[in-house]
């Protein structure tokens, strides 16, 4: 049983992480250390759930070539790009069911929404018409929130407004 689930207990909040100092929290991973921990956990024969918390407004995706156009400027042709990925999400979403895998995914979004998270819908658009289940929570003021997901998580539920893409 884990503490989320324990009677009695609550699993710390979003808000709560927030608060606590700087030194409590886990050290953030750079983009290559997420990948490799990322392409480890997913890899893992035994897990059935993948579970996915996003909160950052920017990101960069170098080597991506839909976000490289993103960046760029050129909107359309990132879009495009977005098409080319298909049949690579599509191979993910194969294994992934062959596997019997499911990919959850939330995503947490300030308003007004950085231009990174306008182009990021579109790949998200993608990715929900290949199976992943996406939740959108919307947040209001506090466009700079970074925090690691709560332990327990995806037992923890979310304040506020939140939609479905599916």
């Amino acid at each position: 049983m884990s503490r989320a689930e324990t009677p009695g207990v609550r699993a710390p909040s979003i808000s709560a992480l927030v608060a606590s100092p700087p030194e409590a929290r886990s050290p953030f991973l750079t983009v290559k250390e997420y990948l490799q921990a990322f392409r480890a956990d997913y890899a893992r024969p035994e897990v059935t759930a993948f579970d996915k918390l996003e909160c950052g407004q920017h990101f960069q995706e170098p080597g991506f070539s839909s976000w490289e156009a993103f960046n760029r400027g050129a909107w359309r042709e990132s879009v495009d790009l977005v098409q080319e990925a298909q049949p690579a999400i599509k191979r993910q979403f194969d294994d992934a069911e062959s596997r019997g895998l499911v990919l959850r995914r939330a995503r947490y979004v300030e308003l007004p929404p950085s231009d990174y998270l306008v182009w990021e819908m579109a790949v998200l658009r993608e990715r929900v018409s290949r199976g992943e289940r996406i939740r959108v929570v919307v947040g209001q003021g506090r466009p700079s929130f970074q925090a690691p997901p709560p332990d327990g998580f995806p037992n923890s539920s979310f304040s506020g407004p939140s939609v479905s893409m599916n």
